[in-house]
């Protein structure tokens, strides 16, 4: 069973990995950036 949902997965994320490559990487990005400016600002004390 878990042999199928993954089969399914990686075929559904090729589908959309080839539709929309590039919003996906750029999305991405911006999740990394935004992910490492809020550890840097709870470092600085700016977020509790």
């Amino acid at each position: 069973m878990t042999f199928i949902i993954s089969f399914a997965g990686v075929k559904i994320g090729n589908v959309f990995g080839a539709r929309y490559k590039n919003k996906a990487e750029i999305v991405g990005g911006i999740i990394l950036i935004l992910l490492g400016l809020k550890i840097l600002l709870e470092h600085l004390g700016f977020l509790e």
